[in-house]
């Protein structure tokens, strides 16, 4: 009998059951955890609550004006324009002005900054005309492919789509100039050259348009 006892108690030895050890933080570390969650969520909140930090700008004629709210548009695409107290208007002579003197009808430049539903938080309001704003110009970079042996005409293939062309026009008030800003001869504009060119419709000419100004992406010599 007392073989089975200590028997027993030797077996019991080997099958006692592990015991976990739990480490137990210290204020300290629960403090740094807390803080670290606690800037994690504003953090977070931060950039669900804050409007995009660019900016923005739209043209568009008034076609609704609620309380806080106007609605504008152009080319048959609408903006919502949130305006608040802090929101300062110009009416069209270039003076201050207020909310209650806009109509509908106008045409107005409203900048801000997009919120998340691409509403905009208003902080100007100018009152405008839309065809002193809209701009013809394009802007092309390219290479010259082909010039004209009796006319001030060149041939330009864009850069970013070579299956295109543009006819272009110049005259003795294009300003030809290089990547330095040194003014240059219209000799400089061979077939091969680069250039970045400031274009808008020729309305003499179908399918030509006239070039204001052209750079060369060469440094040449200085026009004399």
């Amino acid at each position: 009998m007392p073989l089975l006892i200590i028997i027993s108690i030797f077996f019991s030895f080997l099958i006692k059951p592990a015991m976990a050890v739990t480490a137990t933080p210290s204020a300290d570390q629960t403090k740094d955890i807390v803080d670290i969650i606690q800037q994690k969520v504003k953090e977070k909140l931060n950039l669900i609550n804050t409007p995009s930090n660019q900016p923005k700008s739209f043209f568009g004629a008034i076609i609704k004006i609620d309380q806080n709210q106007i609605l504008i548009s152009y080319q048959n695409k609408n903006q919502i324009i949130n305006v608040d107290e802090n929101t300062a208007y110009v009416d069209l002579k270039r003076n201050k002005s207020k909310f209650a003197n806009l109509k509908i009808g106008q045409e107005i430049l409203a900048m801000g900054y997009l919120n998340d539903d691409q509403s905009l938080n208003t902080k100007r309001i100018v009152v405008t005309e839309l065809k002193a704003v809209d701009n013809p110009n394009q802007i092309i970079v390219g290479q010259i492919v082909d010039i004209s042996k009796s006319s001030p005409i060149f041939v330009l293939i864009p850069s970013k789509n070579k299956d295109n062309q543009y006819q272009i026009k110049t005259d003795s008030k294009t300003e030809i100039i290089d990547i330095k800003n040194n003014k240059l001869d219209s000799k400089v504009l061979t077939s091969g050259k680069k250039i970045i060119v400031i274009i808008s419709p020729d309305t003499k000419i179908a399918k030509t348009f006239y070039a204001s100004k052209i750079i060369s992406l060469e440094t040449s010599t200085p026009k004399q």
